[in-house]
């Protein structure tokens, strides 16, 4: 899994470095030329204007690498100088180096229409104005700039990040660089994953720049880049005497009149994902139309009285996992189940839907629940459960989503573009997989029906949620590339699933 590094833990791995032999300006003078080769292998540059958009610290000393070394190749180099010369030591020994070679210089400030000129007529433009200490507005004069720089139609490569976006949150302030590639150094930055700065990166280029791999593998990360090979290494050959049981339990409870379709796409995704046996727990008023629907679940109907819907006890034998909510209605009924699941479950609960709304009206619920919980919210309900706005999540999402871990004691699997999974130790998952086709109604109960049967096999539970998510993207991703992000459904989700599984067993 590739690490994703804050603007602090990356300083922090940049000052190793430095203490280890491998000082600024050799990091700056690597990521300059790693930059550079990234444009030469895309296109031929001899004879090719090509414009550098420099800023005054370090970032801009990347930039004057670059245009160095491109200019020694053929190519014609113009660095613009956004906000005047370079105030940063390394950067200004990179701008001194500039002196000798063809590499034009000008100040924006004195010659506006000038850069302009040079902007608008370029073949490529590289962005190096700002890095990754950025944050806030741009003023007057950098806006100004950026947008000559988007309305061109030069190939435009931002070094590190789009200048304008902030590295931690993702945010993007207004007129920011639209790249059409980003070479980002050493390690990925949480603003390539987060909306809206994702957009502004184009293509995502790791650049290595010379810092040991054994002080990356220490460093200290932001989040974890969930890929196929974590995943792979949790599913072994199944023993050949193996037997049901050795392969859990999900008990569902899913599912009220108008939304039996949730409960079934929950329990179908729990049997394909190799839960041992399914138990749908469900009202008398769905009861036949699932018995009819489906053939492998073992049914229990749920009773009707004044405190509530009644079960047996013994309902739990064989459970090692639950799943409560998908379509389950809201209701004072729904409310009393919910509050008893949590409060009597000795196996990990996963949350989801309605069972997440009804959560939200007394979160104590979750902190006080027995087992292990697991949450599956998209926005709307995570705003909910954190009484606050869908804005404020999407603007803040690893950070709300591990604020909510840790406040329930619950693992936290927040939905939507580059959906994040988090512990309440402060693990954090970011699911690359998934694509806008997956954005209607039953997916999410898909994906909580997988959790369920991976949780119910025995998988830590932050685990269990971060290989449901991923799969659950990269079985999306197959159904739009087969049938169209506007056509594919989500029980076309569950046809993807046998084939995931047979390239897992067969080691691919």
């Amino acid at each position: 899994m590739k690490k994703v590094l804050n603007r602090e833990q990356i300083r922090e791995l940049e000052r190793r470095a430095a203490a280890e032999g491998t000082g600024y300006a050799a990091l700056m003078e690597n990521a300059g030329r790693a930059a550079a080769r990234v444009l030469i292998k895309k296109q031929e540059i001899s004879g090719k204007r090509i414009a550098f958009v420099c800023g005054k610290g370090n970032n801009g000393g990347d930039g004057f690498v670059a245009a160095r070394y491109l200019a020694e190749r053929g190519a014609k180099a113009t660095v613009i100088l956004a906000e005047g010369l370079p105030t940063a030591d390394p950067a200004r020994q990179a701008f001194a180096a500039l002196r000798d070679t063809t590499v034009r210089i000008c100040l924006y400030g004195e010659e506006p229409a000038f850069a302009s000129q040079v902007l608008v007529s370029s073949d490529a433009i590289f962005d190096a104005a700002y890095g990754v200490g950025f944050h806030g507005a741009l003023s007057e004069q950098v806006a100004a700039i950026f947008q000559t720089v988007n309305q061109s139609r030069a190939y435009t490569i931002a070094m590190d990040l789009p200048s304008g976006v902030d590295c931690d949150t993702g945010a993007a302030a207004p007129g920011a660089v639209q790249a059409d590639c980003t070479v980002t150094f050493s390690t990925l930055k949480p603003c390539h994953l987060l909306y809206p700065a994702k957009e502004r990166c184009g293509e995502v280029i790791i650049a290595p720049v010379g810092i040991p791999g054994d002080l990356i593998e220490k460093q200290s990360h932001s989040l974890l880049v969930l890929d196929a090979a974590f995943c792979q290494t949790l599913f072994s050959p199944r023993r050949a005497d193996a037997n049901k049981g050795d392969f859990g339990g999900v008990l569902c409870f899913c599912g009220s009149y108008g939304m039996a379709g949730a409960a079934a796409m929950a329990a179908s995704a729990a049997l394909r994902c190799g839960a041992g046996l399914v138990h749908l727990a469900v009202p008398e008023s769905i009861y036949p139309i699932l018995a009819a629907k489906m053939d492998e679940p073992v049914f229990t109907v749920l009773g009707e009285n004044a405190e509530g819907f009644s079960f047996p006890p013994e309902v739990w034998t064989r459970a090692t996992a639950c799943l409560a909510g998908c379509g389950l209605g809201r209701s004072t009924r729904a409310g009393m189940l919910v509050r008893r699941i949590l409060a009597e479950s000795r196996v990990p609960v996963i949350l989801d839907a309605d069972g997440i709304n009804e959560a939200a009206e007394d979160i104590s619920m979750l902190q006080t629940a027995r087992a292990p919980v697991i949450l599956t919210p998209h926005p709307g309900e995570m705003a909910r459960l954190m009484k606050s706005t869908i804005p404020d999540i999407q603007a803040n999402r690893p950070q709300r989503a591990a604020e909510l871990a840790r406040e329930t004691g619950a693992v936290v699997v927040l939905k939507g573009a580059g959906t994040l999974i988090t512990s309440p130790e402060g693990e954090l998952y970011y699911t690359p997989t998934g694509n806008p086709g997956m954005a209607r109604g039953g997916s999410g109960d898909v994906l909580a029906g997988m959790i369920a049967a991976f949780t119910a096999q025995g998988f830590p539970p932050v685990v269990a949620a971060a290989c449901g998510a991923y799969l659950h993207g990269l079985a999306g991703d197959r159904c739009a590339a087969r049938l169209s992000q506007t056509a594919m459904l989500p029980t076309d989700l569950l046809r993807e699933l046998p084939a995931l599984f047979s390239e897992f067993e067969a080691g691919r």
